[in-house]
């Protein structure tokens, strides 16, 4: 097609072609959405509207890159997160559903503990800063820190807290060494760290295996708890009297990173809290 098309057309035809090739279909609005800078209502109404030769030119390239395995978030350059946009790129995590009910949980736990005036809250593993900036935006009162080793993944968090006005702190370290060395303490401690067993890494779709960042995925261990077993061995040290530490987990680990959970918190309220779609999802601990 030569000519400029209609958006129904160039939809029609990136719809088609995306199921040819085994992707969702959902996928050519998104790109369609973003190459236009349209919004899905604008979308759909401007569809007798000729699209410019140069965008469907490029339109069209990333249909095809796509097909051929590159995520849209990557094309894009964004995702969206709790109601809000956000810069993504190959060397952080896409934000997921699941971490939006963490995220809710932090929030609606920090609510209802009205005695926290001004929490401090440490989002270990940031990655692209979409916890971090999230609770910084949600609890306004709140004093947000975010810890990752990788500089590229924090570089990232940086852009997305600045460009939405998020008051967070960044620092680059392991876990949570750097607050255990200085002897800080914090109300909340949130992480959604690499839990992927690498044998269950292996077996994933190609638009996250081959496409995301496996440092961020692959927990290690077999079970992949490694990562939870680090932190919480510092959370002994850094979560305050009261204080809650919530984990993202796979489906899979809600067992074993409680009991993980029970050895240095013996007698804490530890919960496993499941997920819209009934999976295990979420480790809670209350210091109390």
């Amino acid at each position: 097609m030569k000519e400029e098309p209609l958006v129904f057309e160039a939809r029609r035809w990136a719809s088609s072609f995306l199921k040819e090739h085994g992707r969702e279909e959902t996928a050519a609005d998104w790109l369609l959405e973003h190459h236009l800078q349209l919004s899905r209502s604008q979308l759909l109404a401007a569809a007798r509207e000729k699209v410019a030769l140069q965008t469907w030119e490029h339109f069209q390239q990333d249909v095809r890159n796509h097909a051929a395995g590159t995520p849209v978030q990557h094309l894009t350059g964004s995702s969206f997160f709790y109601d809000r946009e956000f810069h993504v790129n190959p060397d952080v995590l896409i934000p997921r559903m699941e971490t939006e009910e963490l995220v809710w949980h932090v929030i609606d736990w920090v609510q209802k503990n009205k005695e926290l005036k001004s929490p401090v809250i440490v989002d270990v593993g940031t990655g692209s800063g979409i916890i971090a900036v999230t609770l910084a935006l949600e609890l306004s009162s709140a004093r947000v820190q975010a810890v990752d080793i990788d500089s590229r993944a924090l570089e990232t968090a940086k852009r997305n807290a600045d460009r939405l006005q998020a008051p967070v702190t960044f620092h680059q370290e392991s876990f949570l060494e750097g607050m255990a060395s200085r002897k800080e303490q914090a109300e909340v401690i949130v992480s959604n760290p690499p839990y992927i067993p690498k044998d269950e890494w292996e077996k994933l779709d190609p638009l996250v295996r081959d496409k995301e960042p496996a440092v961020a995925l692959i927990g290690k261990g077999k079970e992949g708890i490694h990562s939870y077993e680090e932190i919480i061995s510092r959370a002994a040290e850094v979560l305050a009297p009261g204080g809650l530490l919530a984990f993202e987990i796979g489906w899979q680990q809600g067992k074993a990173v409680m009991e993980a959970a029970e050895k240095v918190f013996p007698g804490k309220r530890i919960q496993v809290i499941k997920d819209l779609n009934g999976n295990d999802r979420i480790v809670t601990v209350v210091n109390k």
